[in-house]
């Protein structure tokens, strides 16, 4: 593929062996696993292979002091890239920092020497250690500072006349911790400069230091700036209601001038703010819209002091007159964590963001273009091959609206474009497409189900009436006592459920006539809903009558829908919240009236289509089962994936056991059989990290090597339904991995 080099090397191995999985290059690794159990001779290749979408969230960017061509950028989950070419292609550093669970907000370049580097790091997972990491080789290997380790360092600044002299500011929630961190050697030794346990000078977002006096420096706090003119001996408020500050303002970034230590400009949550005076006096710059005044980066421009370009939480703005006047450059959907001038090209501005990745301009900004080939940090929730077309890829990113969720790829993952027209801002946690080869594909989102007929070009709500079906005035429809507010597209957001009625139009003929007619007759039969909140899974099923329909598993409980124009309807579950959670729903075409219902309190099973349904008491309860999959070849085969272990069970769920063999206690998010090889399953432990493969229906595992992947988190997994050795992993943070499995002769099967 283009932008891919696979190195492969090919180890013999043995039963039950694991293997290591050496990275080709930035998108592909290769590795061996163990083989097919009943095989002494089996030779596999591994390949895995990072295939995008590009693009996601950026922490942090830097361009290197001597080379405006080779620029750094981080990732919150401990990644680092780098582009030799001004962002044309990045390449992600190996083994970099070889910690996941880190925000890394902060890069530092030593000017003296740039193959030296700093980067700040802060833990957004418990397991992960954050502090100061310091490279010595242009970013390929780096270590921790060992008197900066568990340090939350949310700030770095070198001194511009001395890059000796290295400061970090933290925000740990112990307050002995928490503060101004200063070393003069380049790392090796560290003193806390700010007063221990202090109420104000902690929380440090951010760091500068006066170009000319290293003594002097200025800390940006959660709440307001401070100064100390003596080194952090002593310390004083420099922006504060009196001279021009708002109060309660977060700091996000300082900048003193490099020729003029007395002209400061600070961006904060409350906007822009700049001192003529070494910060003795402030005026807040206007122009921005009260709705954009959150400023997470602002850059004057190297060459020309009028020119000004601000990042906040509603897009890139520029003022050519000193900050009199702005203009928006972008959408205001884009947030802009970072931005760089090129020094050889200064119209060459790049800025990082979040979700959309980086974008260049080579106008001053007039407008941008992505340049993320190669940079990828998305978050997968799930994937569906195209079954009726080869190669063609769906997957949604998570968290990831304003860019939009859904990306498709009609060359095998070569190449990506965004397919979430109709969705807006929502997440989609799975699709659906029928084993019967229709077009038609469904996505479960955060607001309900949508429905896409050309291959999930374009996307429709699913789940409530047409609009000329809605209640009119005089209907009476019973309340569902369900009343909450919502935020449209939100994953925080508390919706409700609408029940829907439907009413018949009147013919023209009707409406002529002056008598008045009767009101329409109040639905008959169990109510129907419209789904507006959170579903987690869609399948379809046949009921008791032979009829065909689909089922919703949702947050608040299970759906079924017999004609999706209509609405849906409740099915309770015996000894089980009406409205409880439901996390997972199978059925299997060769017997579509037994269905499998995970939730919160294990498993339950319907033999006669959601008529009567059978708590299962022994194996997968009392637990949350995630995950359900059956044997393609034989509907009895179960494999169930719960937040402690794996269960199978080979007589249709009437009796259970737990699968150790090869599995630890984990999460276990994934279960999926392989179509062309029903044999193979594979599950994936969502909590601890890793792929689990069995060639023997499930009953034994072995862990797939995935060493050198940037995470080994993967929430979902599923086969290609073309090619019998390739699948497809959704990851927390680098976008959708290919695996595929090369067999050389000799190999039993």
């Amino acid at each position: 593929m283009k932008f891919r080099l696979v190195l492969s090397i090919l180890i013999a191995l043995f039963v039950f062996t694991s293997i290591a999985v050496i990275q080709a290059d930035d998108h592909r690794a290769a590795g061996l696993d163990g083989s097919p159990s009943g095989s002494s001779s089996t030779k596999e290749i591994r390949n895995w292979e990072l295939t995008g979408p590009w693009g996601g969230d950026v922490r942090s960017m830097v361009c290197s002091p001597d080379n405006a061509d080779l620029l750094y950028l981080g990732t919150s989950d401990g990644q680092l890239f780098r582009s030799t070419d001004a962002a044309s292609t990045w390449r992600r550093l190996r083994p970099g920092l070889g910690k996941a669970g880190l925000s890394v907000d902060s890069i530092a370049v030593d000017p003296r020497n740039t193959k030296t580097m700093y980067v700040g790091a802060w833990a957004v997972s418990q397991a992960a250690e954050s502090g100061v990491y310091k490279s010595e080789d242009g970013g390929e290997h780096w270590r921790l500072l060992d008197q900066t380790r568990s340090l939350s360092v949310r700030s770095l600044a070198l001194g511009p006349s001395d890059s000796a002299l290295l400061l970090a500011g933290t925000a740990n929630d112990d307050p002995n911790l928490n503060g101004v961190y200063r070393s003069t050697d380049s790392g090796k030794s560290w003193g806390r400069i700010s007063p221990a346990g202090d109420k104000e000078i902690r929380n440090i977002a951010s760091l500068a230091v006066d170009p000319k006096n290293t003594d002097i420096i200025y800390a940006g706090t959660f709440h307001l700036p401070w100064k100390t003119l003596d080194g952090g001996k002593t310390w004083k408020q420099t922006g504060y209601q009196g001279n021009g500050f708002i109060d309660d303002s977060d700091i996000f970034g300082i900048s003193v001038n490099a020729t003029n230590s007395n002209l400061v400009y600070m961006n904060a949550c409350s906007g822009i703010y700049r001192s003529t005076s070494a910060g003795e006096k402030w005026a807040k710059i206007p122009g921005i819209p009260f709705s954009a005044r959150r400023t997470y980066a602002l850059l004057p421009h190297p060459s020309d002091p009028n020119v000004i370009f601000a990042g906040t939480s509603e897009g890139l703005w520029r003022s050519k007159d000193g900050g009199k006047r702005w203009m928006l450059l972008t959408s205001k959907n884009v947030v802009i964590r970072a931005i760089v001038i090129h020094a050889d090209n200064p119209k060459r501005v790049l800025i990082a963001t979040d979700d959309f990745g980086v974008e260049l301009s080579d106008n001053l900004g007039d407008d941008f273009k992505p340049v993320n080939v190669g940079f990828i940090h998305r978050h997968i929730l799930a994937i569906l091959p195209d079954g009726t077309q080869h190669g063609r890829i769906l997957a949604s990113v998570f968290n990831d609206g304003t860019a939009g969720s859904v990306f498709v790829s009609s060359d095998d993952g070569e190449s990506w474009e965004n397919s979430s027209r109709g969705l807006g801002q929502r997440d989609v946690y799975s699709f659906y497409q029928a084993p019967d080869g229709t077009q038609a594909i469904y996505a479960a989102t955060n607001a309900g189900v949508f429905k896409s007929v050309d291959h999930g070009g374009n996307w429709s709500f699913v789940g409530g009436p047409k609009k000329e079906e809605l209640p009119t005035a005089k209907s009476k429809v019973r309340s569902t006592g369900r009343t909450s507010a919502s935020a449209k597209g939100s994953k925080a957001a508390i919706g409700k459920y609408a029940q829907a009625a439907s009413v018949q139009r009147k013919r023209p003929s009707q409406r002529a006539k002056a008598k008045k007619e009767p009101p329409p007759p109040e639905p008959t039969g169990p109510p129907l809903f419209e789904l507006s909140r959170q579903v987690d899974a869609i399948t379809s099923f046949v009921d008791s009558e032979g009829r065909s329909g689909l089922l919703a598993a949702t947050m608040d409980g299970l759906f079924m829908t017999m004609d999706e124009t209509r609405g849906w309807q409740r099915i309770p579950l015996p000894d089980y919240d009406s409205a409880g959670r439901v996390f997972s729903i199978s059925t299997h075409k060769d017997s579509p009236k037994t269905v499998y219902v995970g939730t919160r309190d294990g498993l339950f099973i319907s033999r006669d289509g959601c008529s009567t349904w059978e708590h299962v008491s022994r194996g997968p309860s009392g637990v949350s089962v995630k995950a359900i999959a059956q044997d393609p070849r034989d509907p009895n085969l179960v494999v169930v994936g719960t937040n402690y272990v794996v269960f199978r069970s080979t007589n249709g769920g009437r009796s259970w056991s737990a699968r150790g063999g090869g599995l630890s206690p984990g999460d276990y998010t994934a279960v999926t059989f392989n179509p062309l090889n029903p044999s193979e399953v594979m599950v994936t432990d969502y909590s601890r990290g890793g792929i689990y493969r069995s060639t023997d229906s499930g009953y034994s595992w072995v862990r797939i090597d995935d060493s050198q992947l940037p995470t080994s988190r993967i929430w979902t997994v599923i086969f290609d339904p073309f090619e019998r050795d390739k699948a497809y992993a959704g990851s927390f943070s680098s976008g959708v991995y290919v695996l595929t499995t090369e067999r050389r002769a000799g190999s039993k099967e």
